[in-house]
Formats: structure tokens, sequence, C-alpha cells
């Protein structure tokens, strides 16, 4: 097998490490190092590993799998090689369990729709102190100099330094919640760029003595924290007027005729449930709309001031190989039976409201994370797009933290409930 170039400026160093990156189904990254000089092998044969560490912290029985480091991720930065990783068989076959290679094999799938399709991203986030108080009481797009702009733009500096566009950082509504926009990219570039993101704000926060937090809603009280994502499709989806032409009506058609299964990968575990239905930043009905924060879809301009299809529900502990999967194949899905989104939904339903949402002519999303796992089984769009083992592992490994949540016995629940008759 003639092994591949590597692409420039990127060569081969005599001595180092190389870390090799993958995820697992719950979308937490992991690392191999290697030495570099052991790079060019990689390539070529794949780097044996236990491949059960894709079953994240369900894993149990090992599993031999291999490493293929992708040649087009190779960045050198600090004296060290960072490649992202894709998961094979032993004979070397894409191993659809992987994520990476789950969002691959629909991207085949969806061809020329997926060739098209780019997206950026509005990655939020808070950072918190070590006793998990905010570290700063800024406000929306608020001038703060301190820890949380330092932390931000070092991260973006990185960032830029390992070739990801970073469009802007900015505060953002809660106290200690900032966000950092990523340019529009293709999808597997874009999953990877998110998941080193999630990584560097780790490394940079720890050095500066802080903690970035991931969840949807660390604080009681306080706004919840989404992954917002700005969808093109080049040449298409929007009229010269920057409005849905029928093609761009499909699309958004396709997303929300399956939104309720999407929940389970863009709301992957049980604090997601605490953003949504809760407030006029998060979505809480099936609906599309050109001004509410609050729908599934908006359709607007782009942190790049182009014309996009903004995907709401995700929040930030979302998998990005397995919602940008699930994206692309309900868009294609919408675009295949030409599904009709409705009329845009422009009012301020003002979070989950009984008396509001009676008025509207549409689904609630699920309510909980069981609700959305058995949305997610039951359709069958999404199921076969993706591998059996990989949903096995993904929804049982989801429905037991589903079971330890209901288990516990909650401060509310004591202070609540301990002396009453």
């Amino acid at each position: 097998m003639a092994k591949p170039d590597l692409p420039e400026p990127v060569r081969m160093p005599a001595s180092g490490w190389a870390r090799l990156i993958f995820v697992d189904v719950f979308g937490g990254s992991h690392a191999v190092l290697l030495p570099a000089n052991r790079l060019q092998e990689a390539i070529g044969s794949g780097v044996p590993f236990d491949g059960s560490a894709i079953e994240g912290r369900s894993r149990h029985i090992e599993i031999d799998m291999l490493l293929k480091p992708d040649p087009s991720t190779f960045v050198t930065v600090g004296g060290e090689v960072r490649a992202v990783c894709t998961v094979t068989t032993r004979d070397g076959s894409p191993w659809l369990a992987d994520p990476r290679a789950a969002l691959a094999e629909i991207i085949s799938q969806t061809g020329e729709l997926a060739e098209r399709f780019e997206v950026a991203a509005e990655l939020e986030f808070y950072l918190l102190d070590r006793t998990g108080a905010p570290i700063d009481s800024g406000g929306y797009f608020g001038d703060l100099a301190g820890t949380g702009t330092e932390v931000t733009t070092a991260t973006a500096d990185l960032l830029s330094e390992f070739g990801v566009k970073v469009v802007s950082a900015h505060l953002e509504a809660g106290p200690g919640q900032y966000e950092i926009d990523l340019g529009a990219m293709p999808p597997v570039a874009l999953a990877d760029a998110l998941v080193l993101a999630k990584g560097l704000l780790r490394q940079v926060a720890e050095e500066r003595g802080v903690v970035v937090t991931f969840m949807a809603r660390p604080l009681a009280g306080q706004p919840g924290s989404g992954l917002h994502l700005h969808q093109h499709v080049t040449g298409q989806l929007f009229d010269d007027a920057w409005q849905l032409d029928a093609d761009g009506k499909a699309f958004v058609g396709g997303q929300l005729f399956h939104a309720r299964a999407l929940t389970a990968l863009a709301a992957p575990n049980v604090n997601s449930y605490q953003r949504l239905h809760d407030g006029p930043e998060a979505p809480g009905a099936v609906v599309w709309g050109h001004q509410s924060r609050n729908a599934v879809v908006r359709v607007g301009s782009s942190v790049e001031q182009r014309p996009s299809i903004e995907f709401r529900l995700a929040d930030p502990a979302a998998n990005p190989y397995l919602l940008l999967g699930g994206l692309l194949v309900t868009a294609a899905d919408g675009l295949a039976r030409g599904l009709d989104p409705g009329p845009a939904f422009d009012e301020d339903m003002g979070g989950y409201d009984p008396t509001t949402v009676a008025k509207i002519p549409t689904q609630l999303l699920p309510r909980v994370l069981d609700q959305a796992l058995d949305a997610l089984l039951d359709d069958d769009i999404l199921v076969d797009a993706f591998d059996a083992q990989l949903l096995t592992r993904m929804v049982d490994g989801r429905r037991a933290e589903a079971q330890a949540y209901r288990s516990q016995v909650t401060a509310w629940e004591l202070e609540r409930y301990l002396n009453e008759a």
C-alpha cells in the first residue's frame, strides 16, 4: 500500500511526540501518545489500541482496534504533533461504531449535499472558580478585562495556531459565561475543531486556576449554554433576498420533522433538559422562525454575515460528529421528500408556559433524556444512518445515566419534604 504524502507545511519530526486524538460515543476526547518518528508507520499500518475506549464510561470488554491518523489534521504546536484519528478494524476497514467514521459514512451517503455543506459554530461555556462560583459578573457582550477574557482569547490564539478560523469571542448573558465563534467549515473539520476547542479551553483554564464547564446549565437561575450551528449549502437554500427557497424550506422541514429524535444527539445528558423549555434562549417546541431565540431553527445571518439556517437545539455536551451526521441525514430526508416546515413562528414564547404552548400548533421537544432516546429509536431515518453498535453503546450508556439520576435523593427534596406530614 502506498503511503500518503503529508500535507504542507507539516513534516515528520525526527524526535518528540505525537498526540493521537479520538472521541468516544459520548463526545469525550481521548489520546494515545506516540513517538513522532513512528507517525509515517501509523498512517500506513495504524496503531493498536483497546477499542472499548469508544464506549466511554460504559466500557467493559476489550476490543482490538487500530487508530489511523488523518494526515490532513496534522499540526505541530509547541514541538508536539497533534493528529486526529479514525478508528478501524484490524484489517483497516472503518469501524462505524467510531463517531468520526460514522460521520464520514453519512457524508458518503448524502453525496452532493454533504459536498456543499458547511457549518459555523457558536460555542458557549462557563468559567468558574474552584468553589464552583462564576469568576466574574460580566454581562452580554460586556467590556470586561480579567481572567475570563484571558482564557478565552488565549484559547482563540491557540486555535488559530492549529489552523482553526476564529471569527470572534465575547461575554455571554450569564455571569462567567463566554462564547467563541468558529468560522464555517466542512462537517468533519468542524467536529474536529470543536473537540480541539474544548480541550484547549480546559488546558488554558487549568493553567490559570479556573474551571471551564460545558454543562448545558451549570448554575441554577442562570442562562444555559448552547452550541448553535449555522448551516450553509453552497449555492442552495436561499434566494437573492436571503429568504428560504423551496430547497431551503425542505431542508428546515427535514430537521423539524426529526427534531424530537435529534434531541437525543443535540441534548445528550440529564443536565441538558435543565436548559431546554426554560427561558427565552432555549427551544421548547418544534418551531422555526427568524427572530425567536427559542426556535429549534432560526433563519437569518451567521457569525460570518452569510445567510444561514441556525440549529439552536444543541448544547456543548453534544458529540459533534453524531450531531452533524444527524443534521445532514435529516436535512437530506427533508429535501428528498419536500417536507414543509410550516409557517415561521416569531413570537417570543418565553420558555415553557402551558398557556402559551397550548397556542402553538406543533409538538413539544422531549422533557427528559429518556423521552429523547425513545424518540431517537423510533426514528427510522436516524437509526438506519448509524451503526447498530454505536447506537446501542450510546443509548445504553445514557439510559444508565438517567437511571442513576432518578435514584438520587437531592438537597431540594430533603429541604422540601423532610419534615412534611
